[in-house]
């Protein structure tokens, strides 16, 4: 099978795409706007960039869909470049359904956080609150935002990691992906678990991760 995605329709293209990079992580983005309302949302266009300086990226489309037409702007979108800074949380077993319900087309008046039964915690370097039942909470100011077609990339800064005790080993400095139990994103309405973990040694004596 030969495609050439120039030639296929925005939706089926978007089939193909998410059907192909898998599993992806999952960006659960807090944010607020200048009035204080908060808003959460995942995105599952998302990647680390580098760590000096630590920075992430995650890829927003337009409201209404990430396959064509598309509403304006997305609430996420428009808090973060507004107030430039927001939160990732990582979604784990346990917050996976909550994290579901939070990607509803909300009005830009709904606080996600409430609708999903979720609690607010206050974070220490930006004003944006993170999830408190998620196991990582990645504090981030904006750095920029990269129009690409449709979409708008955007990239932030980590500044402050929160890190639940028992995912963080102290001797290893690692997270125990065991306990973490992340959530990852497949096409249409599949997820996975990721509880079945295998190691492969790098050949390298001097590799730090």
């Amino acid at each position: 099978m030969e495609l050439d995605p120039h030639t296929l329709a925005p939706t089926a293209v978007y089939k193909l795409m998410i059907g192909s990079v898998v599993p992806r992580p999952i960006a659960w983005v807090s944010s607020i706007d200048a009035a204080g309302v908060r808003n959460l949302a995942p995105f599952s266009y998302f990647m680390a960039i580098g760590h000096e300086p630590p920075s992430i990226a995650f890829s927003v489309g337009p409201r209404g869909g990430d396959t064509g037409g598309g509403m304006g702007k997305k609430d996420t979108l428009a808090n973060v470049e507004a107030m430039r800074e927001f939160v990732v949380n990582v979604v784990d077993d346990d917050t996976a359904e909550r994290m579901n319900v939070t990607s509803g087309d909300y009005g830009s008046e709904v606080d996600e956080f409430a609708v999903a039964r979720l609690t607010p915690a206050p974070s220490v370097k930006v004003k944006v609150p993170r999830v408190a039942e998620a196991p990582v909470n990645l504090e981030c100011r904006l750095n920029q935002v990269v129009v690409i077609g449709k979409h708008n990339l955007v990239i932030g800064e980590i500044v402050q990691f929160h890190i639940r005790d028992d995912v963080y080993d102290a001797r290893t400095g690692r997270l125990d992906m065991h306990k973490l139990r992340p959530i990852g994103r497949l096409a249409g309405n599949l997820y996975s678990h990721i509880h079945q973990i295998v190691e492969m040694k790098r050949p390298s004596d001097t590799y730090i991760g």
